[in-house]
């Protein structure tokens, strides 16, 4: 009676904040993989030519990174904005009436803090990754040349 958002809606819509997490994380890996690699070519005149692989990474990861950035401001907004829209819509007490006192939306910052660095952790860790992977510039251009 003093919750009229059961322990059931409450774990459904915890499960569904962290699964839409981790389809951000996996977008953002996947994303940034296939911007490296299409950028191979253009990564491999620059090591070719001397650029360090750490300069190269720092530079992929920073790009990345505002695009996190970017994401990271207006997702949580976004987030915050349609949880104190659409919850108070599907709250209802066991009459089917809307309950009284009106639903309080309360989004915990330590719990959205933690979801949001996994969001930004999985990506930059595969970006940091294929960025320092070992690749033979030489081979790389053969390949792009070849087409």
């Amino acid at each position: 009676r003093d919750d009229p958002l059961g322990a059931g809606p409450q774990a459904a819509l915890l499960a569904v904040a962290v699964v839409a997490a981790a389809l951000a994380a996996v977008g953002f890996a996947v994303s940034a993989a296939g911007s490296l690699r299409e950028r191979g070519a253009e990564l491999s005149v620059l090591r070719a030519l001397g650029a360090p692989r750490r300069q190269l990474a720092r530079l992929i990861a920073i790009e990345q990174a505002v695009l996190i950035g970017v994401a990271l401001l207006v997702g949580p907004l976004l987030g915050a904005v349609l949880a104190r829209a659409v919850v108070p819509l599907v709250v209802l007490t066991g009459e089917a009436a809307r309950p009284l006192p009106d639903v309080l939306v309360e989004l915990p910052a330590g719990q959205v803090a933690v979801l949001l660095a996994g969001v930004v952790a999985v990506p930059l860790l595969i970006v940091a990754a294929l960025a320092l992977r070992r690749g033979d510039p030489t081979v790389t251009l053969r390949h792009e040349g070849g087409r």
